[in-house]
C-alpha cells in the first residue's frame, strides 16, 4: 500500500530546478507584449464606442444650458415669446398703477435687459385680444432698435374686450408646432390671473381650461413663465345691463331699468347712478347699499321729445343714452373705472309701425271691423300713443311691403287678396324673421278654410283650430275672460278671478278653439280662457322663428262682446303691440368684440355706408351679398337679392354711428353702442397657493410681475450638434490612425 507513495517521493528528489536567464527574458517579454496589445485593443474599443455615442447624441441634436457652455462655444438663436394679456380688467387700479401698467413696465424692463445680452435673441409679441396677429413676429432684439421696440410697447392701449384665453394658447399651440425645433423658445405670460379667466372651461371638459392648455404649451418650449401683474384687491362695482321698457317712441314716457352689480366679496355704499340722454339735464339716484354678490336695479322714465332735426317723414334722430356710476369711496369700492359707465342707442320712433288688415270694412260709424281697434291704438289727442295704425283692405296686402311694419292685425280675413296661398306665405316669412301677428276671426270666417289656411294641423300660423260658433245668439247669456297666465307681459295686470278691469266684460258668442291634442310638446301657451263649461281658449300664443302670433278666439268689433267699450281693451291692444313689436326691434346694443351688422337694401340705398366710433374711428365700408345659409337638408336658402349686409367689428365701447346714403341724395344714421362684458368686473383671482401646486412637475412657473426682471437668462440654451459632428469626426479619425500604428507595431 505504501509502496507507489515512497516510489514517488523517492523520484522527486532527483530533478533540480535550476534558473536560466535566457529563458526567463522569453518569459518576460511575452507577458508584456500581451499587455501591451490588451492596452491597445481596449483603447481602440473606446473610441469606437464613443464613435457610436456620439453619432447617437448628433441624431438626437441635444440643447444645453447657456450657463454651461459660456465661455466654450458661442450661444444659439433665442426666441421671446411674450403673451399680454390686455383684457380689460387688466386696468383694474392698485394703488398709483393699474394691472396694465405694471404689466408693461416690467415687460420694458425684461426686454431692455435682453436686448443688452450678448445673445441672438428675438421677440413675438402676442395680445390676448387679437391672438392671430402678432405686435412683433421673431423681431431681432438688441441695442439697435431697442428703442423702437420700447416705443411700440409703450403705446399699446388696454382692449375694452374679456380675454380669450382659449383661443390665445390654441394659437400659440399652433405657432410652435409650425416652427423649427432648432431655436431656444422662452414663453412669458403677464396676467392678472383672474378667477373666471383661468378657471374657465367648456361644458364639464376639465381638460379645455386655460390652465391645462398653458402646460400643454410649455412642453414645447425651454421654460414657461406665468406672471402675476394682479392685486388681491377685488372691490368694484358694474352696470350689469341697461334696459328700456318698451318701444322708444316720441311723446311717450319710457321706463329704462338699470341692473348695478357688486360682484366683489365687500359691500359698497352710496353708489350714485347718473342717467344722460343727450344734451339733456342727468337724472340721478342713489343706492344707499349694495351687499357682496348683490344686483340692484334702478328705473329711470324719460320722455323724448321731438327734435328740431327730426325728419317730416321718417323718424327722429337716434339719441345717446349713457348711465355712469359713482361711489362715496371712488377708486377704492370702485377699482375698475371702465366698466362703471354703459351705453345705450335710443333708436326714437314717431310710432311702433302696426298694419291693421280690416276683413268687414264699412264707411258706417262703428261698423268697420277696424274702428275700435284702430282708435285704441291711436286715440286721437295731444298725447300720443307710439303706435302708428295704418288701416287697409284685404285687396291691398298683395302691395304693402310688409318689411316696414312690425305688428299686423289681421281682423276677420276670410282672404287675403286675390293669393291668400302666397300672401301667408309672405306673412310666415315675416313672422319668421322677427314679426308679430295677431288674429282676430269674426263672422266671416269659414272655420274649414281658416284651418286649412292659418293652422295646418298645427304646423302653421294660427296656435288654435276652430270649430264652430259657440254661444247665445239673442246675447241673454255671457261669459267672461279669465287670465290663465298671470305671469304674461301683457295680460299680468289683468290677472286674478274678480279683476275690476274684466268683470264687467260679457263675450255673448266665440269661436270655439283647441291647442293641437297631438302636439302636446308644441309652443303653443294659453294665455286666456273663457269662463264657459268646456274652458275654451280665449287667447294663445305661438312662436314661430324670431316672432310670435297672438291668436283671439273673438273679432276686433262689438258684435260678439262688449269688451270695446271697457277701459281694458285700450289697455290690453296698446300692451299687446309693445310686446309683439319687441321681435323685429333692432336695439344696436352688443358687447365689445361683436361684429356691427347692418342689412342694406340697394333699391333704396347706396353700397358705400360710412362709419364713426370711439377712438376717433373714421371707415368706409362697402355692403357684401351675404353668404347663402345651407339648410339641414343641404339646400341653400335664397336671400333676397337687394339686401345686401355691411359688417364691422366694435373693438371699443362706446357709440357707432352707420350713414347710409339714400338713392334720393338724404342720409339715414343708425345708432350702435357697444358695452364690456359685466363678468370682466368680477376681480375674484385664483387660489395661487393651490394653483402652485397643481403645477408642481410641470413646465410652467409662476412668479411675480416684480421678479420677471431675474428671467432674463432663464431658459437659455445652446444647440450643439455642429460641435458633436466635429467630435465624431475627431474620434473616427483618432480610432484610424491608432489602428494603423498599433497594427504596424505588431507587424
Amino acid at each position: 500500500m505504501l509502496l507507489p507513495i515512497l516510489i514517488h517521493l523517492l523520484n522527486r528528489r532527483k530533478f533540480r530546478v535550476v534558473d536560466w536567464a535566457a529563458m526567463e527574458f522569453l518569459l518576460e517579454a511575452d507577458k508584456k507584449n500581451r499587455r501591451r496589445i490588451r492596452l491597445e485593443n481596449l483603447l481602440l474599443l473606446v473610441l469606437r464606442c464613443l464613435a457610436v455615442f456620439l453619432i447617437g447624441l448628433l441624431l438626437a441634436r441635444p440643447f444645453l444650458p447657456t450657463n454651461v457652455t459660456a465661455g466654450l462655444i458661442d450661444a444659439g438663436q433665442f426666441e421671446r415669446i411674450v403673451l399680454l394679456d390686455d383684457s380689460l380688467s387688466m386696468q383694474a387700479q392698485a394703488g398709483n398703477e393699474s394691472a396694465w401698467e405694471v404689466a408693461k413696465k416690467r415687460l420694458l424692463d425684461l426686454t431692455n435687459n435682453l436686448a443688452q445680452e450678448r445673445l441672438d435673441n428675438r421677440l413675438t409679441l402676442v395680445l390676448a385680444s387679437q391672438p392671430e396677429r402678432r405686435v412683433f413676429n421673431a423681431s431681432p432684439l438688441g441695442p439697435a432698435n431697442i428703442d423702437e421696440i420700447s416705443a411700440v410697447i409703450e403705446r399699446l392701449p388696454a382692449s375694452d374686450g374679456a380675454a380669450n384665453l382659449t383661443r390665445m394658447f390654441d394659437e400659440l399651440d399652433q405657432y410652435l408646432l409650425s416652427q423649427p425645433a432648432n431655436v431656444n423658445r422662452v414663453v412669458y405670460v403677464f396676467t392678472d390671473l383672474l378667477k373666471h379667466d383661468w378657471e374657465s372651461n367648456v361644458g364639464d371638459d376639465r381638460t379645455n381650461a386655460p390652465m391645462e392648455q398653458l402646460v400643454q404649451v410649455s412642453k414645447r418650449a425651454q421654460a414657461c413663465f406665468l406672471i402675476d401683474a394682479g392685486a388681491d384687491d377685488d372691490r368694484n362695482l358694474t352696470i350689469a345691463d341697461i334696459r328700456p321698457d318698451g318701444m322708444l317712441a316720441v311723446g311717450v314716457p319710457t321706463a329704462f331699468d338699470v341692473a348695478v352689480a357688486n360682484p366683489s366679496g365687500s359691500a359698497a355704499s352710496n353708489v350714485r347712478v347718473k342717467f344722460s340722454v343727450g344734451d339733456a339735464l342727468p337724472l340721478t339716484t342713489t343706492i344707499d347699499r349694495l351687499a357682496a354678490g348683490e344686483t340692484a336695479s334702478v328705473r329711470f322714465h324719460f320722455t323724448f321729445a321731438a327734435d328740431e332735426v327730426d325728419a317730416a317723414e321718417g323718424n327722429p334722430a337716434p339719441r345717446h343714452v349713457k348711465v355712469e356710476l359713482q361711489t362715496g369711496g371712488q377708486g377704492r369700492s370702485d377699482r375698475l373705472p371702465n366698466d362703471s359707465v354703459a351705453y345705450f342707442p335710443a333708436r326714437v320712433v314717431r310710432g311702433i309701425p302696426t298694419l291693421i288688415v280690416d276683413g268687414d270694412p264699412s264707411s258706417d260709424f262703428g261698423r268697420a271691423e277696424s274702428f275700435y281697434l284702430r282708435r285704441a291704438l291711436a286715440p286721437t289727442g295731444p298725447v300720443s300713443s307710439g303706435v302708428m295704425a295704418e288701416v287697409i283692405t284685404e285687396d291691398e296686402v298683395e302691395s304693402i311691403a310688409l318689411e316696414k311694419y312690425q305688428v299686423v292685425f289681421l281682423l276677420n280675413n276670410y282672404r287675403l287678396g286675390e293669393k291668400t296661398t302666397a300672401n301667408i306665405e309672405r306673412l310666415e316669412k315675416w313672422v319668421a324673421g322677427g314679426g308679430g301677428l295677431v288674429l282676430l276671426p269674426g263672422d266671416q270666417i269659414d272655420e274649414t278654410a281658416f284651418n286649412g289656411q292659418y293652422w295646418r294641423d298645427g304646423l302653421g300660423l294660427a296656435p288654435l283650430k276652430l270649430a264652430a260658433v259657440q254661444g247665445d245668439e239673442l246675447e241673454k247669456t255671457w261669459v267672461r275672460l279669465r287670465v290663465e297666465n298671470a305671469n304674461h307681459e301683457v295680460l299680468k295686470q289683468f290677472a286674478g278671478q274678480s279683476n275690476p278691469l274684466l268683470e264687467n266684460v260679457k263675450v255673448f258668442r266665440w269661436w270655439g278653439a283647441a291647442v293641437n291634442p297631438s302636439q302636446p310638446g308644441d309652443d303653443v301657451a294659453v294665455l286666456a280662457r273663457f269662463t264657459d263649461v268646456d274652458d275654451s281658449p280665449a287667447v294663445a300664443e305661438n312662436a314661430l322663428g324670431k316672432g310670435r302670433v297672438v291668436q283671439f278666439a273673438l273679432p276686433a268689433d262689438a258684435d260678439w262682446h262688449n269688451w270695446t267699450s271697457d277701459p281694458s281693451y285700450l289697455l290690453i291692444m296698446q300692451d299687446l303691440v309693445r310686446y309683439m313689436a319687441s321681435g323685429r326691434q333692432s336695439s344696436g346694443l352688443l358687447r365689445v368684440g361683436e361684429p356691427i351688422r347692418q342689412s342694406v337694401d340697394l333699391t333704396q340705398h347706396e353700397l358705400d355706408v360710412k362709419l364713426t366710433g370711439p377712438r376717433e374711428l373714421k371707415a368706409d365700408l362697402q355692403a357684401a351679398a351675404p353668404v347663402p345659409e345651407t339648410s339641414n337638408s343641404g339646400q341653400s336658402s335664397s336671400a333676397e337679392p337687394t339686401l345686401w349686409q355691411v359688417e364691422h367689428q366694435a373693438a371699443a365701447q362706446g357709440f357707432y354711428e352707420l350713414t347710409l346714403t339714400r338713392r334720393d341724395g338724404g342720409n339715414d344714421t343708425l345708432l350702435f353702442a357697444a358695452n364690456v362684458d359685466p363678468a370682466e368686473g368680477d376681480l375674484k383671482r385664483v387660489d395661487r397657493p393651490a394653483l402652485e401646486r397643481s403645477l408642481a412637475g410641470s413646465n410652467v412657473r409662476i412668479v411675480s410681475a416684480s421678479q420677471s426682471l431675474a428671467l432674463a437668462d432663464s431658459g437659455q440654451q445652446t444647440e450643439v450638434w455642429r460641435y458633436l459632428l466635429w467630435l465624431v469626426v475627431a474620434v473616427l479619425a483618432g480610432e484610424q490612425v491608432l489602428g494603423w500604428f498599433f497594427g504596424r507595431a505588431r507587424s
